[in-house]
């Protein structure tokens, strides 16, 4: 039986990449977004509000289609490998990371571009400035991302397998336990998933208060 820190190792690994890929593409759209007018951001937007939501298990089939071996993507070899939870949870995370970050993006930009243009300043002041501003934003936009990715199952079980010593991360560790009977162990696992997602719970919440706080 694979021990929990092993599993808690690989499902930090795989979900801390996902995330972090995630973050960087919603941080490109935000910002592409915010070069729209504010009802076609809004509209594009929508689209990945819709997402947030999206059945995660659906997910995990279309991938599962696409990386059979007999699928348009089967020559990557990659079904039932750590890659393929990788590109599953990087898809659950980036919608709540970009309708996490858009908003706070489009109008900082706009408010701090005018305002340092006003005083004189240069785009690329405007740059520095905005990058500053952003920073507690963008460190709840990754936490965020993360914690949608480390508690997901439905891809993680589907193309991933929940294999010992390679794909069982936290969660489908979690099920193999419970189907087993061995409910000491998945309370355990269970443990250690509820300590991370607090531990970012408590995080954000501090992040969320300092934003707060910054903008009175």
């Amino acid at each position: 039986m694979e021990s929990i820190t092993s599993v808690t190792l690989r499902s930090l690994y795989i979900s801390s990449i996902a995330s972090l890929i995630a973050f960087s593409l919603a941080l490109a759209i935000s910002i592409a977004l915010s070069s729209l007018s504010r009802r076609r951001a809004e509209m594009v937007l929508s689209i990945f509000e819709i997402f947030v939501g999206f059945p995660t298990i659906v997910i995990g089939v279309v991938l599962y289609i696409l990386f059979y071996p007999r699928g348009p993507l089967g020559v990557l070899g990659i079904l039932y490998t750590p890659y393929a939870i990788i590109i599953g949870e990087f898809l659950v995370a980036l919608p709540i990371a970009v309708t996490h970050m858009f908003r706070y993006v489009y109008e900082l930009k706009n408010y701090v571009r005018e305002l340092v243009l006003s005083l004189g300043g240069s785009e690329k002041h405007v740059v520095k400035i905005l990058i500053r501003e952003l920073v507690p934003i963008m460190i709840s936009s990754y936490l965020l991302a993360f914690s949608r990715a480390i508690g997901e199952l439905g891809v993680a079980l589907v193309v991933g397998g929940g294999i010992e010593g390679y794909t069982n991360v936290l969660t489908t560790a979690i099920a193999l336990q419970t189907s087993l009977g061995n409910y000491e162990q998945a309370i355990q696992l269970g443990g250690v998933l509820i300590a991370i997602t607090a531990t970012i719970a408590a995080v954000l919440k501090v992040l969320g208060e300092y934003v707060l706080w910054r903008s009175s």
